[in-house]
């Protein structure tokens, strides 16, 4: 496995936590409302304040390794303050903080995919990730279910702290520093 393929697993971890992180909230949305007596507008606000502020995966990004890695942290961080939310304004807020982060994080991804992927092999390159997601999709109310039952919401988020420092190190150590040449390319089929 070569330093890309590498970078690309990484990669695909990071948006299998994201894609897990939009669905999440959607079994444990009861306890969440009982627990911090959410309005039943704060509830919706709750559940699509994360695919709403994916939106900014539109956002240009330079520096992408670094803006990755930026966007990780505070992924990591909003994960960390959506815990330890008093009130539903403030969990609403730092879930638009988590949204925003990964759409950066996600833009800057797929930046480097497509750096380090060239020809015929970017399109197979991002057929991973998209997997992820659906997996992700799947895998987000089972976990919120269980986490919210068993051990109450606030471990939802807390789980995404370790789960994000593993990935900041995975992608830090993975990611090819440099792009591939043209010509290395082209005799690599």
């Amino acid at each position: 496995m070569t330093g890309r393929w590498q970078m690309l697993a990484a990669l695909t971890l990071c948006v299998a936590i994201f894609s897990a992180n939009w669905t999440v909230l959607t079994a444990a949305q009861e306890v969440i409302i009982t627990d911090l007596a959410l309005t039943p507008m704060s509830a919706v606000w709750l559940i699509y304040a994360f695919p709403i502020a994916l939106l900014g995966v539109l956002i240009p990004v330079k520096g992408r390794l670094s803006v990755l890695l930026c966007g990780l942290a505070v992924f990591g961080l909003a994960s960390a303050a959506c815990a330890f939310a008093v009130h539903g304004g403030m969990l609403i807020a730092c879930r638009f903080g988590q949204g925003l982060a990964a759409a950066i994080v996600l833009r800057a991804g797929f930046e480097l995919i497509r750096t380090h992927f060239r020809g015929t092999r970017w399109w197979p390159a991002l057929v991973i990730p998209v997997v992820a997601v659906v997996l992700g999709q799947i895998a987000g109310p089972v976990i919120g279910g269980i986490l919210a039952e068993y051990a109450g919401f606030r471990w939802i988020f807390l789980l995404d702290v370790p789960l994000v420092i593993g990935a900041m190190v995975i992608v830090a150590l993975c990611t090819p520093r440099f792009a591939p040449a043209a010509a290395a390319d082209r005799y690599e089929r």
